[in-house]
Order: structure tokens, then sequence, then C-alpha cells
């Protein structure tokens, strides 16, 4: 009975958010959908009417890039828990991120989240259809994103990724060379202290090093955390990993 009150409340709640509110502005659009992006209790329905209402309030402001950046953070976060069809959330990121670069090209965000679900939508499709220099445009869209914020630290996550992931025909592409990958995930670490899916990606560079002691450390860390912007994925994936890390090396 406590879990049908429960789920009955989320229910009502995420209806009085998405209610059309007379009269309202671009901001309070904004607000109402930040409010139900935020929701992880009623995840993945609370991100599909917050994307909802970006997209209309990008209507009621067309030359804002803020409702697009938005829009495309929340098709990563739906296409990262695999709702539906992940490729489709993806693509729908790019789009969203693309009109937001047409508004404002000195937006660190924007580029970061159009490579992040550009590049997350190329490691779904086959290789025949995706292009060779698709990494190199990565890359150039972290690199402007690093340049605009050099502690954006999503940013600094992926560029660190990207050289440390690249197949090795295609890293002759790239700037970055696969040495500076301890430096980006560190820096990404001490920049965004409240990001889980980064604390937690150190965590396991450390295991593919040999480095036990920091690999502990690290994973420590993630167990430790208190305020987590991640939050869902942090108490369903990274906690426990971390935390069964911790047993694997302490034996």
């Amino acid at each position: 009975m406590r879990g049908l009150i429960n789920g009955l409340s989320c229910l009502i709640a995420l209806a009085m958010v998405c209610a059309p509110a007379e009269g309202g502005t671009l901001q309070d659009g904004l607000e109402r959908a930040d409010h139900l992006a935020q929701n992880d209790d009623a995840f993945p329905e609370s991100s599909r009417q917050a994307l909802a209402l970006y997209e209309q309030a990008a209507a009621m402001g067309p030359r804002d890039p803020r409702p697009w950046i938005r829009a495309a953070r929340v098709c990563l976060a739906l296409g990262d828990a695999n709702v539906d069809n992940a490729l489709a959330w993806y693509e729908r990121g790019e789009r969203a991120a693309d009109r937001a670069l047409a508004l404002k090209e000195d937006s660190a965000d924007a580029h970061f989240y159009l490579a992040a679900n550009r590049g997350n939508a190329v490691n779904l499709k086959p290789f025949w259809k995706v292009s060779p220099g698709i990494l190199a445009e990565l890359e150039q869209h972290l690199a402007r994103a690093l340049a605009l914020d050099s502690r954006h630290a999503p940013a600094l996550h992926m560029m660190g990724m990207l050289l440390d992931r690249a197949p090795g025909a295609l890293r002759m592409l790239l700037v970055g060379k696969k040495e500076h990958v301890e430096d980006y995930l560190t820096r990404a670490a001490t920049a965004g202290p409240n990001y889980a899916y980064i604390q937690w990606s150190l965590a396991q560079f450390y295991v593919e090093k040999g480095r036990s002691a920091e690999a502990q450390a690290q994973a420590r860390k993630v167990v430790a955390m208190r305020t987590p912007i991640d939050h869902r994925r942090w108490a369903a994936e990274f906690r426990p990993a971390a935390d069964a890390l911790l047993k694997k090396l302490s034996r």
C-alpha cells in the first residue's frame, strides 16, 4: 500500500509540474522543466516531460540557446539509461545541441553535449555508416568547449576517454595523445567532484594501470559521495561497483 501511495504521489506531483501555466514566461518553462529533469523518483517519464517543456520553451524564445542545451542534456541522460531506443535519444540530443550552437557558438555546454550525444550515437551505428573523421570532429568540439571553459569537467572527462579508447588506426587523426589521458581524467575529477561517473572512471583507469592503492583511494571517494549530481546512477551503478572493487582489492 505504501508503494502505491508513493507512486500516486509521484504521478500527482508530475502532473502539477507539467500543467501549463497561464501567461507563463520562458523562464517559468525552464524552471518547471529543470524540476522535472531532476526528479529521479519519476524517471524516465519525468525526463520525457522535461524534454517536452524545454522544446516548448525554445518555441517561446527562438533566439535563446538555453532550452536546446538543456534538451540535449536530457536526451543524453535518456540515451545513457537505454530508455526505449537509445540511438534515437542521442540523435535527438545531437539536433538540440546543433540548434544551440547555431544560436550561441561560444557555449561550452553546447559543444560538449553535441560531442557526447554524437559520440554515443556513433557507438551504436554499424561501422560502415560512420565517417573515419568523426573522432577528430568530436575532439574539435571538446577542444572548443575546453577553450571556452578549461574546468568543464564532463568535457575534460570525455576528452580523456576519447584519447584512451580511440582505435589505433584512427588515433593518427587526433591532436591529443594517449599519454594525455591521465591528465584529462584527473583534471576532470578535480573540476567535477560531484560527478559520480567521472570519479568512477578515474578509479577504473587506476585499476587498468595496476595501481591498486590509487584505485582503492578513488573508489572510497565514490562510496563517500554525499551530493552526486548523477545521484540515480551513483546509487544504482557506481557506488555498488566501487564497493565491489574495494572488497576485491582488499583480499
